[in-house]
């Protein structure tokens, strides 16, 4: 009888932690989602740990031609909020795997979705660079060299 009080006693003490656990856990949740919707107005493009996770199916033997012989398992992933930041000739979203992630929004993303959109999203600005011709020199020291050989600068001086 001593035994099953202990145990039940155990048992309460158990799921008092458990809760006090899972209420810091969801004011951790609360805080990364509040700080994932404010870096949209803080310019801040930054991933945002969201404390959970996603279980993904992955193939461990990718290189085996049949499908029959192939070996899946699933494997828990963590996940990130990412807030979508386009240029203004980038259009309005970007489309990945038939889901669409449009500018100014904050999605919650695997890791591997987070790298493919981060990815995208740096050549998008990259591209609006190349595009209006930003000038990667305006702050550099100008020089006066010149790629010449000692003999064409003598020639080039004679003239």
């Amino acid at each position: 009888m001593a035994k099953e009080q202990d145990l039940l006693a155990e048992i309460a003490a158990l799921k008092a932690k458990l809760a006090i656990s899972e209420a810091e856990k969801t004011e951790a949740q609360a805080m990364s989602e509040s700080i994932a919707a404010a870096s949209t107005f803080l310019g801040n493009s930054e991933e945002q740990p969201t404390g959970k996770t996603v279980m993904i199916e992955v193939c461990i033997n990718p290189w085996e031609r049949e499908e029959k012989k192939q070996v899946f398992k699933n494997v828990e992933y963590p996940t990130y909020y990412y807030a979508i930041q386009l240029p203004a000739g980038a259009g309005t979203n970007l489309a990945t795997n038939g889901v669409e992630y449009y500018h100014g929004q904050t999605y919650e993303v695997d890791q591997f979705t987070l790298a493919d959109l981060k990815s995208r999203v740096a050549r998008c600005w990259d591209h609006e660079k190349a595009i209006h011709s930003e000038n990667e020199n305006a702050y550099r020291k100008p020089t006066n060299k010149h790629l010449m050989t000692p003999a064409a600068a003598m020639r080039h001086n004679h003239r």
